[in-house]
């Protein structure tokens, strides 16, 4: 159990890396062509990617190019159509999320653009973990939970630049 939490830790790191340079590119593009034009620029590059992926995979003979009937991975199993529709769903988050960091950086700044982005990001993970919304386990709302994302919060105060 402690090394699948410590692989998890360390991939949220890596994550949050990506996520850092990742949204110093998008502000700085966004300067430059807008943050909805990034936005979606950035978008179809890295759908293209993953289109090509899927291509190789397929002509590979791994997998069909549109699975039917139920999708299975490590024992879980759904109906294609709902897989796509949350892979959907999750793409068209994509681009918002981008427009939204490209804003946020190039009006707060890398550190306090991020961080108001985190504290969203823990309060609506809260609610979620509450019902076990994302296919994992339900976890509580507790006071120490509560605790950390009002830390955060006062971060987030702290590391907005102030004028003046």
């Amino acid at each position: 159990m402690y090394i699948r939490v410590l692989t998890a830790v360390l991939a949220a790191l890596a994550t949050g890396t990506a996520i850092a340079l990742q949204s110093t590119l998008n502000g700085r593009a966004g300067a430059v062509i807008g943050p909805i034009r990034t936005g979606i620029l950035v978008n179809a590059v890295g759908g293209s990617m993953a289109l090509v992926i899927v291509i190789v995979t397929v002509l590979a003979g791994r997998t069909g190019l549109i699975p039917t009937g139920v999708l299975s991975l490590s024992g879980r199993t759904a109906p294609a159509l709902q897989v796509f529709t949350w892979v959907a769903m999750a793409g068209f988050l994509g681009i918002t999320i981008i427009v939204g960091i490209s804003f946020a950086v190039q009006g707060a700044g890398v550190t306090a653009g991020l961080s108001a982005v985190i504290l969203a990001q823990l309060l609506v993970g809260m609610l979620i973990d509450q019902v076990g919304g994302a296919g994992g386990i339900a976890v509580a709302i507790d006071l120490r939970r509560i605790a950390g994302v009002v830390a955060m919060a006062a971060g987030v105060w702290l590391l907005v630049p102030r004028a003046g």
